[in-house]
């Protein structure tokens, strides 16, 4: 019995002295630094600290769920405003194709009433939103098989939310538009809504026809380039960035001011005509000689 209880206390011994050398290469493997003391029991025990690392591209899937992926390179989105009337009756989705028309009111001045004009601003930009409904977003992951009644309960509640939007979205009036805008096209379409009116014409995706800008003089720019440029420099003057930099004034808009100095002439009064009024004859120096009297001296 003796001899039991010794082995058994030297087992319990170099179990001990086990555990020791276990405990003493863990804290000597974990860096001070990520080691933070945690009190349990009223002990102290090391816990590591997890290291985050920070990685320096951004998730494609949580890219592809904001409103800038919606456009392609080089386009802008841009808001203008609209009605009923402006906008084919309220007609227009999300996703659909227009065509912007102005309507250029005539300046104010004297005889400026022919001045007034309706013309294609900007053709063929799609539509990214209309009021309160937007383009749909990605569609979620599908659920799994053992998922079936939890999908019906989405399925039912997104319904009811849609419906819920889509009433809402029917009795608040739109009152703007988001369109995709080239960027070399933005100052046009923002100085139209300025100084005139612009309405939305719904087309067809299938219809691709566009303007030939090609057959008609440029409008001049608010900014002049800067003289003796090189060929490289001269290549760069036309890309959509810096044409959007160098601008359009309300002149260039309405056609007034173009690179070929066509610009009609300003139009002046003539002057009205200055009447003159006939000399009057002087009666000259009346000569009485007896009864009869004569004049001399007259012209």
């Amino acid at each position: 019995m003796l001899k039991l209880t010794r082995l058994a206390a030297i087992g319990l011994i170099a179990l001990a002295v086990v555990l020791a050398l276990a405990a003493f290469a863990l804290s000597r493997r974990a860096p001070a630094s990520n080691v933070v003391p945690s009190t349990v029991n009223n002990t102290v025990t090391p816990q590591p600290v997890p290291v985050l690392e920070v990685s320096a591209t951004l998730d494609r899937e949580q890219l592809a769920q904001g409103y800038a992926m919606r456009l392609n390179p080089g386009e802008r989105a841009l808001a203008v405003p609209v009605d009923e009337l402006v906008a084919a009756g309220n007609r227009i989705l999300p996703g659909d194709y227009v065509d912007v028309f102005l309507n250029l009111r005539a300046p104010p001045g004297i005889n400026t009433d022919g001045q007034a004009q309706a013309r294609l601003l900007l053709s063929r930009l799609r539509v990214l939103s209309y009021g309160a409904t937007d383009t749909a977003p990605a569609t979620a992951a599908a659920p799994s098989n053992g998922d079936a009644a939890d999908s019906r309960a989405a399925d039912i509640q997104g319904s009811s939310a849609a419906s819920g939007n889509s009433s809402n979205s029917a009795s608040a009036p739109a009152r703007s538009a988001v369109l995709a805008v080239p960027v070399e096209e933005a100052n046009r379409l923002l100085l139209g809504a300025q100084q005139g009116k612009l309405f939305l014409a719904l087309r067809n995706p299938a219809d691709v026809g566009l303007p030939d800008q090609d057959l008609f003089a440029p409008s001049v720019a608010v900014l002049s380039p800067r003289r003796a440029l090189s060929p490289e420099q001269q290549l760069a003057l036309a890309s959509p960035e810096n044409d959007a930099f160098a601008g359009i004034d309300a002149d260039a808009l309405a056609g007034r001011r173009t690179g070929h100095g066509t610009a009609p002439a300003p139009v002046t009064r003539a002057a009205a005509p200055v009447r003159r009024s006939a000399p009057r004859l002087s009666p000259g120096v009346e000569i009485i000689r007896g009864e009869s009297s004569s004049h001399s001296g007259s012209r």
